[in-house]
């Protein structure tokens, strides 16, 4: 049977800050890195947004690549 996964997940952007509180062990991903782990699902939704947040304290941008995928059954 199918299921459904669903991700939002932080995207590098040379452009964007790092938030002060980003931990050495986290990592971003790259823009579309979450397409290419689901090439042989069924992308149900994908976006790629940037928005404002006080992360820290601090004014912030960030990116956010956000996938829903369903699996593809025989």
């Amino acid at each position: 049977m199918g299921g459904l996964n669903a991700f939002n997940v932080f995207v590098e952007k040379p452009y964007l800050a790092v938030s002060p509180d980003w931990g050495a062990d986290e990592r971003f991903f790259r823009s579309g890195e979450l397409l290419a782990h689901y090439w042989d699902w069924d992308i149900v939704d994908f976006a790629e947004t940037t928005f404002d947040c006080m992360s820290g304290s601090v004014p912030l941008r960030h990116a956010m690549d956000m996938l829903i995928a369903r699996k593809v059954c025989d």
